[in-house]
């Protein structure tokens, strides 16, 4: 298998490395914890595994953001991504054919794609840190920056996602 990717060697080293340290299964637990009621443990282990190797290999430093900051959001998406497939499973696995249209839309499946459309890691923090219900001081202070700066962005994050999901909606 890593006779195909040239860094298939290092790569495994380097998740072994991350999987011994305390740290990094810390940050992936903190971040899967949110999820343990709805996906089990088997799959929480999956998505910090596929989480971490992706944060192995797409990870740059010089993007400004932490490698713990993009493992961690990697872990939420990939938990959002195994409760998104878990959820159209079972609604489609009971349905008969003719019931299987969906007539509202169901806004929490699509946070998957609403984190696909931010355009960098700190749309991801922010939006990520509202929605865990986080005030906009401490969203501020978290980021040192100005409370007013951080309303603003998040209100021009939220039209430029309600805009996207009018479209598809």
């Amino acid at each position: 298998m890593t006779d195909f990717l040239p860094f298939g060697p290092v790569i495994d080293k380097d998740m072994e490395k991350a999987l011994n340290n305390k740290d990094i299964i810390k940050i992936m637990n903190k971040a899967a914890y949110r999820f343990s009621n709805q996906i089990d443990r088997d799959e929480l282990y999956s998505c910090q595994l596929k989480a971490l190797w992706q944060a192995l290999v797409n990870f740059k430093p010089d993007k400004g953001s932490k490698f713990t900051t993009y493992l961690y959001n990697g872990v939420f998406i990939e938990c959002l991504k195994e409760v998104q497939f878990q959820d159209k499973h079972k609604r489609f696995s009971k349905c008969i054919l003719h019931n299987n249209v969906q007539t509202k839309p169901d806004l929490s499946k699509e946070m998957v794609d609403i984190f696909d459309e931010l355009r960098n890691d700190e749309e991801r923090e922010l939006i990520m840190d509202k929605y865990s219900n986080m005030s906009i001081k401490e969203i501020s202070m978290k980021h040192n920056i100005n409370r007013e700066t951080v309303r603003k962005k998040i209100k021009n994050i939220m039209a430029r996602i309600k805009k996207q999901l009018e479209e598809v909606y």
